[in-house]
């Protein structure tokens, strides 16, 4: 017989809401470990996505995993506190099972029913419950495929649930808009893009009818008539908004998490396709089935792969989300204080906070230690520079691009983010990992430099290793690798940070009102500690947003112009104000496929963002081969400056014209002497020369 004081087990906790839960809260259930828990929640998830994923392709419903009914029946106050989320997807998946299932088959009929209902009265308590106490994005953007698995039952069930019924709102006459039609669009377009993966011609229909919420007053006359009507319009336009113009999403993700919260399997079941929509928002930040993202924009709440604790190290983790301002004020003047002590109690700090911890994190500090200063250290100030490799075709550019930084003078160390088991195993010869690639580099150059490997291949590692180190009181320098410097870019950034007291400074786009995250310095303040931390945990709940995006804004946008668009969905309060600057992007620090004005000879920069990778390292290549050809006689800067360039025109180019050295359709220059290769490169800058500065437009 079912234990039915689970019920209020599961409601007290539940009670807690978001206060409960600490900054960078485990969604996924990723770093629980087994041994400890009531159940092997990575074990489930594989069960559950696989038999969600068959399902998708046409194979049978989703069937609950193995012993998952006791986590329902037995165990939900212990299931609920582990992993809430997970239980929510067991708890559909249950439901819907129970709601179906056939009891033909069974020697007693009666024991059968009684016990299908059973099952279908606490899974349904249990998810109703859960889904309450999570905004939806939340649950859209988790690992759990909580919505595709109804999206499955929902889209192939072929009658309806006791008590919920199958056609709301089509009695609805002299509405808002017709409902029934528009219920009957809906299912269209739902099934044939869950079927097919194609448009359905009606869907210019539904966009048309979702034109006529555009004003507030329509769309609350909407909610009032139709509540589960408005959600299903509510999730289109958010799948919509999360794409780009993510500062739209806020109202459609209130509407969706009211009609949720008030009853979320009696909403998703009552003849409105809301389970696909929202399996359509689920996959924006996932782009499995619908959407079509960069990669750079797909996460996971496990990929950070750290946790709070190793996170900000210094200080004990809130133990509730009540907590965190408290905590980030505590992390931040620790910071400032361990900046201030000398570098063997620096190092003894570090070790004892490594002790006994995981790989990551400890493999972290082990490197910090080893750039940050030695044993005759005098200065109390500590600096790192960062960069992130990303994949094994960048391997092979590091010992070229570490040379090119001694070349220049460079004095920060330089710690490498590897991302991915290829990047970690970098290409220098007699090495086989990326350890001993930068053992090798310590020993070949006069250049600090050590490598971190994250679990996880995800380009937020850039933020948790900056978050780590602001919160050990260091300083960061931070530059993509496909950013080449013509001249050592700190004694400039520096200077602007000193004369203008800027905390933070980053690169921008000549053409736009917003920053480039491919170029960027923070100081180690007690201010730009406690901002990046209410930074990274905005963008760790959104998984959906944009890093560049949420940076910008929550700076308060240095670069905004009057008529600039740029936003964030539910931006954090009570940020702290720190003084932030920018490079100048017209000449000195440039983004290539936007162009640059000016001369050669101030240039420190040269960014390939969003270049294509074949013409990205052929170019690279070009500038890197001058840059070790003229290395015994002069700066590149110099050399670029006054070689001659009578053998090739220089030309400016228009901003929407494509150039590389493979299709301009001029024949490489004649001769491999150390100036022809110098000119070649200087060949690569000037074609994205600009006849003008262009006018700076608004970013989206």
């Amino acid at each position: 017989m079912v234990e039915w004081r689970c019920y209020l087990l599961v409601a007290i906790w539940l009670l807690k809401g978001d206060a409960s839960r600490p900054p960078f809260f485990d969604y996924d259930c990723a770093c629980v470990k087994q041994r400890l828990t009531v159940a092997d929640w990575n074990g489930i998830h594989r069960e559950v996505e696989a038999a969600v994923q068959s399902a998708q392709k046409g194979g049978p419903w989703p069937r609950p995993p193995r012993l998952s009914g006791r986590l329902l029946l037995q165990q939900a106050e212990e299931a609920a506190q582990e992993c809430p989320l997970g239980l929510l997807n067991l708890a559909i998946v249950h439901f819907y099972t129970a709601a179906f299932e056939s009891t033909e088959e069974s020697t007693d009929p009666l024991v059968s029913e009684r016990h299908r209902k059973e099952v279908m009265q606490i899974s349904a308590h249990v998810a109703d419950s859960l889904a309450s106490e999570f905004p939806v994005h939340v649950i859209c953007s988790s690992r759990w495929p909580v919505f595709e698995a109804i999206e499955i039952f929902t889209l192939k069930m072929d009658k309806d649930i006791a008590g919920v019924p199958g056609n709301a709102c089509d009695d609805i006459v002299g509405g808002a808009v017709d409902w029934k039609k528009l219920r009957w669009i809906a299912g269209h377009w739902s099934r044939m893009q869950f079927t097919e993966g194609s448009r359905s011609p009606e869907v210019v229909k539904l966009l048309l009818l979702i034109d006529n919420f555009v004003d507030e007053a329509s769309t609350k006359q909407a909610e009032l008539e139709c509540p589960i009507g408005t959600a299903f319009l509510a999730a289109v336009q958010a799948a919509s908004a999360v794409v780009q113009f993510t500062h739209n999403f806020d109202k459609h993700s209130n509407v969706l998490d009211k009609v949720i919260h008030e009853g979320l399997l009696s909403a998703v079941s009552c003849g409105w396709p809301l389970g696909h929509a929202l399996a359509v928002l689920s996959d924006s930040n996932k782009a499995r089935r619908y959407a079509d993202r960069n990669y750079k924009y797909l996460r996971n709440y496990a990929d950070l792969d750290l946790h709070v604790q190793e996170l900000s190290p210094l200080v004990a983790p809130p133990t509730s989300g009540s907590d965190t301002v408290a905590w980030h004020k505590r992390a931040a003047k620790k910071a400032a204080a361990i900046a201030r002590v000398p570098w063997h109690s620096f190092a003894r700090v570090l070790l004892s906070k490594a002790a006994g911890r995981g790989r990551v994190f400890r493999q972290a500090l082990n490197a910090i230690q080893e750039l940050t200063g030695g044993r005759r250290e005098k200065s109390r100030g500590r600096q790192v520079a960062l960069t992130l490799l990303y994949g094994h075709s960048w391997s092979s550019l590091l010992q070229r691009l570490v040379s090119h930084l001694c070349r220049l003078g460079f004095a920060w160390p330089l710690l490498v983010v590897s991302i991915g088991q290829e990047a970690y195993e970098v290409r220098v010869p007699h090495c086989t990992s990326s350890w001993q690639a930068c053992r090798h580099l310590r020993k070949s150059v006069n250049l600090k430099v050590s490598c971190w490997r994250p679990n996880t291949e995800s380009q937020v590692h850039r933020f948790t290793i900056v978050h780590i180190l602001l919160h050990l009181g260091v300083d960061v320098f931070y530059f993509d690798m496909d950013a080449f410097f013509l001249q050592n870019p700190l004694p400039a950034v520096l200077s602007q940070a000193r004369m203008k007291n800027h905390e933070t400074i980053f690169a921008s786009h000549g053409d736009g009102d917003c920053i480039n995250i491919g170029v960027f310095y923070i100081k180690s303040t007690i201010r730009t500690t406690m901002w990046f931390s209410q930074f990274l945990e905005w963008y760790y709940e959104h998984q959906y947003e944009i890093d560049q995006r949420g940076l910008d804004v929550l700076l308060g946008s240095p670069l905004r112009i009057p008529d600039g668009v740029l936003g964030v969905s539910f931006p954090p309060k009570n940020l702290p104000k720190v003084r932030v600057g920018v490079m100048e992007d017209e000449n000195k620090v440039v983004i290539g496929f936007i162009g640059w004005y000016g001369h050669i000879s101030k240039m420190d920069v040269f960014h390939w963002c969003n270049s294509h990778l074949d013409e990205k390292w052929e170019e690279l290549d070009a500038v890197y081969k001058a840059a070790e050809a003229v290395q015994d006689w002069m700066p590149l800067s110099l050399a670029l400056s006054v070689v001659s360039t009578l053998d090739f025109q220089v030309l400016p180019r228009e901003p929407s014209e494509e150039w590389s050295v493979v299709n301009t359709g001029k024949p490489p220059l004649p001769g491999s002497s150390v100036w022809k290769q110098v000119g070649q490169a200087r060949r690569v800058f000037e074609a994205y020369r600009l006849p003008k500065p262009l006018e700076r437009l608004p970013c989206w």
